[in-house]
């Protein structure tokens, strides 16, 4: 996501581990073994690596980063569906990164991913316009998670997500803190304005996402209420 020359065709809808976290309906249990097999299934085995190189980048950089053990747990249940299913990580989340980079790895191998690609990433860094410039929108994301509105119950007290959102945006990726706020607000199914969503609109943009990743949350737009 970060390699400005790429064409991420995989980003049309949500991908990464956002993507993957947001599989565990609750329903999940029924088709599967335990949660890496979920995991093996919904990848699949065919197809063109990009996706999962995508979601291997995700992965590193959380494992790698400085966020500790609550953070990281707190961003991944962000993305849990409404009535929950996905595996609780908190206490081991770091185990957790790396037995999914063991599953997906081989899998992005067998796909023709490089060894490169799937064991180093770009650094997020940079003040340009396309991809390598992530860091220019940190304090646009900041911004947007102060603004995060629970009306709902979820699974993470709300302060707890905002923190980490802010850590994530501030030390790990912008983007990929982005798309962890996209699914909080999803989760405490946040009020958003027509102006708040325009600046979801325009980050993603930004970010170079495609049409339908800040589009999930458009449900959540409240037209009767005025700009903030």
């Amino acid at each position: 996501m970060h390699d400005p020359a790429a064409e991420h065709g995989e980003t049309v809808f949500d991908f990464g581990v956002t993507a993957l976290g947001a599989s565990f309906h609750g329903d999940w249990v029924l088709d599967a073994q335990d949660a890496l097999d979920h995991v093996r299934t919904y990848l699949g085995t065919e197809g063109d690596p990009a996706g999962l190189v995508l979601l291997v980048e995700d992965l590193l950089r959380l494992r790698d980063s400085g966020l500790d053990d609550d953070e990281l747990a707190a961003l991944w249940h962000a993305t849990d569906p409404p009535l929950g299913g996905a595996p609780v990580i908190r206490g081991d989340a770091r185990g957790w990164l790396d037995r999914l980079l063991a599953v997906v790895v081989p899998l992005a191998r067998a796909r023709g991913a490089s060894k490169a690609s799937c064991t180093t990433y770009p650094p997020c860094a940079g003040d340009g316009t396309d991809a390598a410039g992530h860091r220019r929108l940190a304090p646009e994301v900041v911004e947007l998670v102060a603004l995060l509105d629970p009306r709902a119950e979820h699974h993470e007290p709300v302060g707890t997500v905002r923190r980490a959102l802010v850590r994530c945006a501030e030390t790990v990726c912008p983007e990929l803190a982005f798309r962890f706020l996209l699914h909080a607000a999803n989760g405490y199914w946040s009020r958003l304005t027509p102006e708040t969503f325009g600046r979801l609109e325009r980050a993603g943009t930004a970010f170079g996402y495609g049409p339908h990743v800040v589009d999930a949350v458009r449900h959540l737009v409240d037209r009767r209420t005025g700009a903030r």
